[in-house]
């Protein structure tokens, strides 16, 4: 009984909602969108465009009339001028297939835990963070594609240095915790209440997971609510009145952000402004399904429910993913954080 009770605890952990960096970057230029247009080319030149990004070979994947965006935040920091990811350097914190289905006004986001362990083709079983490390966006692709059966249209990643330059831009931002957070390991302590935090403690919140009981799963529950908060600042604030606040965030977004070679300017900004259309009461977060943790070779990983997933990728295809969600369980829990 006690066995069954903390099983059903760790995977309501893992139906918790989760949203990238890189997903906050859309949205953040989505609540902006229009208010920039004098500096949309330099903004576009600042992208870096992936080559070969997109595998060849999709047969694993059947396309659906919506279109899908792998986001990834990268934790290779430093240098932008030698790209977003590097072999055997570049990990990714964050995965989550963003779908916007066809006439329709809403859209999903669902996240992969760094830490599933699943087929990478061509390298067996292993974390899916692995495949980015590996073989960059283009072995991500193919892994999520293998995994899903769900064909990506395009690829974005953000560094997470953008991460913390944006929450900068915007003056910081406070977040409301509903109980106190402690990370023993490092000694960090965030109390119950309002939190005011810059870049850089920003990065610490989103990123640490040594103190955490639920390691990555609690991660992205800490991702979910902050860049939730995020989002909502960067929406609620008069940007469009302080040209130079603007750029700056945007400035920051864009010189950390990568593309497929395939997403052009058009693309991107037809993305940035479906989001705005959506709206954040229309957008669902959700996390894949996980059963239990478990030790291989030495590693620490997470076994997902191939069942529960099987159906909800199922359900993105046929455009009933919304309830599938609400039948499952699948969606928000954000007062359980730390």
């Amino acid at each position: 009984m006690g066995e069954s009770r903390s099983r059903h605890r760790r995977r309501h952990r893992a139906r918790s909602v989760a949203l990238s960096a890189l997903a906050a970057v859309v949205v953040l230029v989505a609540a902006t969108g229009g208010v920039a247009l004098w500096r949309t080319e330099t903004y576009d030149d600042n992208i870096e465009r992936i080559v070969g990004a997109l595998p060849s070979n999709r047969a694993s994947a059947e396309a659906d009339p919506g279109e899908n965006w792998l986001l990834v935040g990268s934790d290779l920091r430093g240098d932008a001028t030698v790209g977003k990811w590097r072999s055997g350097e570049s990990g990714s914190d964050v995965i989550i297939l963003l779908h916007m289905p066809e006439d329709s006004e809403r859209a999903f986001a669902v996240s992969f835990p760094r830490d599933a362990w699943v087929e990478v083709p061509g390298h067996g079983n292993a974390k899916i963070n692995d495949a980015y490390r590996q073989g960059g966006p283009r072995l991500l692709v193919r892994t999520v594609e293998e995994l899903s059966g769900v064909a990506i249209d395009h690829f974005a990643a953000l560094d997470f240095h953008g991460f913390e330059r944006m929450v900068d831009a915007l003056g910081g931002v406070t977040l409301d915790l509903p109980h106190a957070i402690h990370d023993p390991t490092n000694g960090w302590h965030w109390p119950a209440g309002e939190n005011h935090m810059d870049g850089e403690e920003a990065l610490r919140f989103v990123r640490e997971r040594k103190g955490l009981s639920g390691s990555d799963i609690d991660r992205v529950e800490r991702q979910q609510v902050f860049l939730n908060a995020m989002a909502e600042k960067a929406a609620e604030s008069d940007l469009a009145s302080d040209p130079q606040r603007l750029d700056r965030l945007l400035t920051a977004a864009s010189e950390s952000m990568a593309v497929d070679d395939q997403a052009d300017a058009a693309t991107l900004r037809a993305a940035a402004l479906r989001l705005l259309d959506t709206g954040p009461e229309r957008m669902t977060f959700a996390t894949l399904a996980v059963t239990e943790p478990a030790w291989i070779d030495g590693r620490n990983v997470l076994r997902l429910d191939e069942s529960v997933n099987d159906g909800l990728f199922e359900a993105l295809e046929e455009d009933r993913l919304q309830a599938y969600i609400d039948k499952h369980g699948l969606a928000n829990d954000a007062e359980r954080l730390g």
